[in-house]
Formats: structure tokens, sequence, C-alpha cells
């Protein structure tokens, strides 16, 4: 079917077509390490790394090492590149040059697409243009996206671009057990380009795609409960979005929330541990796949507040208080923590009972119950705002300052203190450090 194609593309849409004895060996291009150029023959080639085979047709020559296809890049751009940025492990094209596809094999688990007819080809192209760069004026459909029974999913779009340049480009995701294979094809235009080459270009994408088989307990049909499930849904990968951010299907939303010396008092957390946390901030990254919550925090330190340290230390959660359409709820999560004293036989437990809660879909804040036992008894309740984005440095900073409303609304805090307030008019900002260590003596004495 591929070889029909290809013949009957040529002749209509060019005048001749060059026979493999007259490529010019010689030429630069040909000279970067192409199988398949001469003696050709149709074969069957172990796309690297990725436990499957691909068809390459007699008319077709391929770059299967990450030498060559970085030189195949530096070749077209003329600028040096590093072999580990080097994500494709194949190239096949065609030896006249009219098509070229890329083919990269990511290993990140089986790939749901439950949630993918949830979605239309609408909702997709609506957030391809919502993340485009300033430099692209429009994206559209010229194959809107689909899943296949053999769970091939294809889709191709065309780029207007501000300069009046228009590209396209073919896309297949083909998805097994461990991972998916991913195969891309572009080309430049100018915006006549007729059905027929659309026709052309999508069938040479899919036809190579079906070629693809893996290997035995590979397919995407050998998943089994307790196999390794990816973070991201067919959605996410078609949109580009990864779940982050702007997405079709937000799975992989993010939280930042700001522990601020306020936060600290409330909670009453122990003076001694402010200049630990004021300022920092926790970081969450939530799989709604995996039902997973892990702190990917800058600062070690705030893993203590979190009940995770680290992301190797990922929670389950559980989704609870949903409402409005299912866009506010609460990520409910638990976790203990034993750690030894300074005396052999001392141990400290933790035990954690948090909840970060969404609204309209965004973080807002985090309630955090922590209860140590052991050589002694404490309890905390902090409660943090949050968002869906990181803060400023002036706004850690500002965290660091402790608030008049803050201290007024502690408990134990002396009557002055609200006398102080009305008269000097300082409502919601920052005390100084000479009244603050005078509250603080007054509460000591008076507990």
């Amino acid at each position: 079917m591929k070889r029909l194609l290809f013949s009957s593309f040529f002749l209509i849409f060019f005048i001749s077509i060059l026979n493999a004895d007259e490529i010019d060996l010689n030429d630069p291009y040909y000279k970067l390490g192409w199988k398949n150029l001469q003696n050709s023959k149709s074969t069957k080639i172990k796309i690297p790394d990725a436990n499957a085979s691909i068809e390459i047709i007699e008319t077709e020559i391929y770059l299967n090492e990450k030498e060559n296809i970085k030189k195949h890049s530096e070749f077209l751009t003329g600028q040096k590149v590093n072999i580990e940025d080097i994500y494709q492990s194949l190239i096949i094209a065609d030896k006249e040059g009219y098509y070229k596809i890329y083919v990269e094999y990511n290993d990140d688990g089986y790939i749901t697409t439950d949630r993918f007819k949830n979605f239309t080809a609408s909702n997709l192209i609506e957030t391809l243009n919502k993340r485009k760069p300033e430099s692209i004026s429009k994206i559209s459909w010229v194959l809107k996206p689909n899943l296949t029974e053999n769970k091939i999913s294809f889709n191709g779009y065309r780029v207007d671009w501000k300069d009046g340049d228009v590209t396209y480009e073919y896309e297949s995701l083909v998805l097994g057990k461990n991972g998916h294979i991913k195969l891309t094809l572009s080309l430049n235009g100018d915006g006549s380009e007729s059905d027929d080459i659309f026709d052309f270009f999508s069938g040479v994408i899919q036809e190579i795609s079906n070629t693809i088989i893996f290997d035995d307990g590979y397919a995407y049909s050998d998943f089994k409960l307790g196999d390794d499930i990816s973070r991201y849904s067919l959605t996410n990968l078609i949109d580009g979005s990864y779940g982050i951010g702007i997405s079709t299907d937000p799975t992989n939303p993010s939280a930042y929330c700001l522990i601020t010396k306020d936060s600290l008092v409330n909670a009453k957390i122990a003076e001694t541990d402010h200049s630990r946390f004021a300022g920092k901030v926790l970081e969450f990254m939530i799989s709604d796949i995996k039902k997973e919550i892990l702190d990917i925090s800058e600062d070690d330190e705030v893993n203590t507040l979190s009940g995770m340290y680290g992301p190797t230390d990922r929670q389950e959660f559980k989704k609870t208080d949903v409402w409005s359409n299912g866009l506010s709820y609460s990520l409910a999560y638990g976790n203990i923590i034993e750690l030894k004293g300074d005396k052999e036989g001392d141990i400290v437990k933790y035990e954690y009972k948090n909840k970060l809660q969404f609204e309209n879909g965004k973080p807002v804040r985090l309630f955090a119950y922590i209860n140590q036992t052991g050589l002694s008894l404490s309890k905390w309740n902090l409660k943090l705002h949050c968002r869906d984005y990181d803060y400023t440095s002036e706004e850690k900073q500002e965290a660091k300052e402790i608030t008049f409303d803050s201290l007024k609304s502690t408990p134990g805090s002396p009557e002055w203190l609200k006398e102080f307030m009305e008269k000097n008019g300082k409502k919601n900002k920052s005390i100084d450090e000479k009244t603050i260590e005078r509250m603080m003596e007054e509460m000591k004495k008076k507990n």
C-alpha cells in the first residue's frame, strides 16, 4: 500500500522521479551514514531501545545510530549539537528526500486512553492555540486526532506563522506496554496545498506506523495490573502539555504553598524553627492518573511540614470534598515517619494527615495536621495559602515578617496589641522586631 501511495503521488505532483542509481553518492548529505542506500532492499529493523521493529522498504534509507543522527542535525542546522540532546533514535527518509520521518521512543510507562473520549478535536486545537508561541498566528487540523484498534493515534496540523510561512506536521503515537513510539513528519508549504497532498503525507505516516510490531510481552495488550503506568494521558501527548499548565486534560497540576511567619505562629510552631521555614515554598507535583502526590521542594528543610522526604517518598492520595462539577476538591494523604533520637532507643514519630485543597481546578490552600509522639507530645495545625505558580523573591521575603492580624488572632496575645494597632493604623502590615519580642515575652509570662 505504501509503495502504491508513493508511486501515485510522484506521478501526479512531480515532473520526474530520480532513480537510486542517479543519486550523487558524493553529496555530503548521503555521506551521513545512511543505511539501505546501496543494494537496497525491503527489510525489518529494530527500533533502538524500543523493544519493537519497523519496516523499511526498498525506496527508503535510514539512520539508526545516535552519532549519525547528530551529524544529520548538524548538517541541516550548521550548528554543533550535544549528543545528549538527541531524542530521536531513528530517521527514515525516501531516497529522493520528499519525506522524512523522525522516530522517538519514550519509556514513560503504559499510556492510558480511557480519558481520550472525554475530549473533542476542538478541545485539543483550542489548547494548542493557547499554548502556541507569539511567532505563530494560528494552528488548525488537517488530520483530526484519532485512536485505532491497534492503539495508534494519528493527527496532523497546519501552522500559520506570522511572517507568512506555512508548515505542516503529522504525528503518530504507537502505544506499547512500557511506553510509546512517536513518529513525526514535517514539511513546508504555502497554504495552497490540495487535499491530495494531505492524503499522501497522512497516508505515508500511517502506513509506516502500522508496520511497527512490539516484541513479545511488550505490546499494549500485554499490560498487567502492577505494571508501570505513565503520568500522562494520551490527550496530554497530543496537545503537548503533558498535563501541566494550559492543558486539555490537566492530569499533572503543580501547587506552590508559601510558608509565612504568620502561619507558623498560628500553628504554634516553636519560634526557634521559624527561620527554618518562613519565606520558603512547599512545591507539590500531583499525578491524577497515578493518584500520587510528590514533594519536589527546592529546600529539603520543608519536607518536615509536607511529611514527604523528597520525590521518592511520594504518597497516594484520595480525592475528597468534591463539588462544583468536580473542579473543586481536596487531595488527602497521610504518612508516618519515625526518627531516631540522640540516645539509643529514643524514637520520635511524626504522623501526618494533610489535605491540599483545589477550587475551580486551582490549588488554594494546604492544611497540614502533624502529630508528634515519642520524646515529647506535640500537635501542629498548619494552614498555608497555595497557587499554581511560584512566588516571587519579594513575596518570599515578606513571608518572613509577621503581621498585626496574625498576632491579634494568636491565642494569648495581650490586650495592648489591639490598642497599638488602632493607634498606629498599621493593620495587615509587618511589625517591628522589638514589638514582637515584647509581645512574645508577655505571652510567655502569661502561659
